[in-house]
């Protein structure tokens, strides 16, 4: 070890504590990239519920009972009213896993509780329903007649634990039952919506208002310009849309360009993401399912029949926040509109058991490493049975992991002391013939043919390994069994999230150091070999704990590798 590598690692640290702390992070850091800030469209996204209601509560047991002081007003139906209004309250059903809140009015779906799992705090569980909105609202159209559900204020006719259904007696002897019903334990939640009564060809609209609420604790980010350049806020990362289907979809953005194109079932899921430009796509066909979703969670509409839905979904940004709306819907001549409500974590295992496909959500790299990404998944499970500390897990993966790429890091490091052998001559013939690249190019050749080397030999083994990095980097990175993982107490209590000490990112930056020393002859490049740690450093201080972990114990077994091939 010499002088310049002590001082390295002093200045690394300097700098991590100096720009982590409050006085720096106060005057000088530097937030995310700023967005430009999208209007919503002025038709179909809504950024308040679709009745705007001034209310007074009043919990009586596990119901609330509403009155509403102020009304939004919706238009006239032609023909078709309520009779017998009730009372607009909130009542809830509820499993061993979720529990769902309803407000009469509409029959909607206006909470949504994972109860397993802890939200913003310890204390209090997953929230889905962003505060205000509603899921499983909509509208009929029939002909003329347009009738909001959120003009209703549905009866209670029966009710159960896990069961509950809404009835609205109309005028013209028509009628509408809401029913939704939950399996002892689970995240799937079945809904019907029926028509009795007199209806000439009605359309039923379901719509889902907001995107995911927040249900993840503020990251402290280490923001240091011009790192801050790369950063990008995860709330606003991953919320999106998604669907899956066979069908004709059509994107038209506020600008009036339209984007047609075919998509079909055995495809990636189709992505609806806010952009500059705010953005509506359109959908029709066989619907498998559409969803919006969050780093960690997600809802998803599921079709009980697929055939013959339309879809529609529009997105923007509203107060800086991304902001979706999407609906469903069909005629009741076209078949069943009764749906599947999924309402629960992105966990690869659960998501398959449903057998809807709905693991096409899941951003596992690109669709031929995704096999790939999903056989590393079940190894990392696996491994978490015998052993159910999550950060002992990686490290044991990461160990496994490097031994299978064993054999191509050995040939890759073989060819490089190889090289490295070569280059007295190598500067001799550079020297010799520095006037004359293409004689300089020849004489190389034949010196890497007479020692029997092939200069592309050391790179071959990387490049075969470069699919496995980016298969592993949706497993380790993004995978929801790191939620809130404990690795070691009062240091790292949430693998999903950066180390608060900067513990690991340090380890890591030396890890690397000594990686590179070990192998660099090339006194060139002696620079790189200090500078490139430190930026390692800096950018690993904001990932997560899990990721950088297992970054650290890769790069010592690569150094543990490099001197077992020394050694021998």
């Amino acid at each position: 070890m010499d002088k310049n590598f002590f001082i390295a690692i002093l200045l690394t640290i300097a700098i991590i504590f100096v720009f982590s702390s409050k006085w720096y992070q106060n005057n000088f850091g530097r937030g995310l990239p700023p967005k430009t800030t999208v209007e919503a469209p002025e038709n179909g996204i809504s950024y308040t519920p679709q009745s705007t209601v001034q209310q007074q509560t009043a919990i009586t047991g596990n119901e609330q009972t509403i009155t509403a002081e102020k009304s939004e007003s919706f238009p006239e139906t032609s023909g078709l009213t309520q009779i017998n209004k009730s009372v607009e309250k909130t009542v809830s059903i509820e499993n061993y896993d979720i529990a769902v809140t309803f407000n009469t009015r509409g029959g909607a779906i206006v909470n949504a509780t994972i109860k397993q799992f802890s939200g913003l705090s310890k204390d209090e569980p997953v929230q889905l329903v962003t505060p205000d909105q509603a899921w499983c609202t909509g509208e009929i159209v029939d002909n003329d007649t347009v009738l909001s559900f959120s003009n209703i204020i549905f009866e209670i006719s029966d009710r159960s634990e896990n069961h509950i259904t809404f009835v609205a007696e109309l005028s013209t002897n028509a009628r509408i039952i809401r029913e939704y019903s939950l399996e002892p334990e689970g995240f799937l939640l079945k809904t019907d919506t029926k028509l009795e009564g007199y209806w000439n060809n009605p359309e039923i609209f379901f719509t889902w208002n907001g995107p995911l609420n927040n249900t993840e604790a503020p990251v402290k980010q280490l923001r240091i310009w011009p790192f801050t350049m790369f950063m990008r806020d995860e709330n606003k990362l991953y919320n999106k849309i998604a669907y899956l289907g066979q069908g004709d979809r059509t994107i038209t953005d506020d600008n009036g360009k339209e984007k047609y194109k075919r998509i079909y079932s055995n495809e990636s899921a189709q992505k609806h993401v806010v952009k500059k430009i705010r953005s509506q796509h359109v959908f029709d066909g066989d619907l498998d399912w559409y969803a919006v979703r969050n780093k960690y969670f997600m809802t998803a509409a599921i079709p009980l029949r697929k055939a013959r839905w339309n879809t529609t979904s529009q997105s923007g940004l509203s107060n800086g926040q991304n902001w979706f709306d999407f609906t469903i819907s069909k005629r009741i001549s076209d078949g069943d509109t009764a749906l599947n409500i999924f309402l629960g974590p992105i966990s690869y295992n659960l998501l398959k058991s449903y057998n809807y496909n709905l693991t096409e959500i899941m951003e596992l790299s690109w669709r031929f490493i995704r096999p790939l990404s999903i056989g590393f998944l079940w190894l990392i499970k696996k491994i978490h049975a015998v052993i159910p500390n999550w950060g002992l897990t990686i490290i044991i993966f990461s160990i496994i992991i490097k031994v299978v790429l064993y054999p191509l890091s050995k040939k890759s490091i073989d060819s490089m002391r190889k090289m490295s052998s070569l280059q007295p001559q190598i500067t001799e013939l550079k020297g010799k013939f520095k006037n004359n690249q293409q004689k300089q190019h020849t004489a190389m050749m034949e010196l890497y043919k007479k020692e029997g080397i092939n200069p592309m030999s050391g790179c071959l083994p990387m490049i075969l390994q470069m699919p496995v990095f980016f298969a592993l980097y949706p497993v380790i990175g993004k995978a929801f069994e790191l939620r809130q993982a404990m690795f070691i107490p009062h240091w790292i209590i949430d693998l999903s999230r950066p180390d608060p000490l900067f513990i690991l990112p340090v380890a890591m930056g030396l890890s690397m150091f000594f990686q590179t020393k070990s192998t660099m002859k090339d006194p060139n490049q002696k620079a790189m070999m200090y500078v490139m740690p430190v930026m390692m450093v800096i950018l690993f201080a904001n990932f997560s704990s899990g990721l950088t972990l297992y970054w650290f114990m890769f790069n010592i077994m690569t150094l543990l590798q490099q001197k077992m091939v020394k050694a021998h």
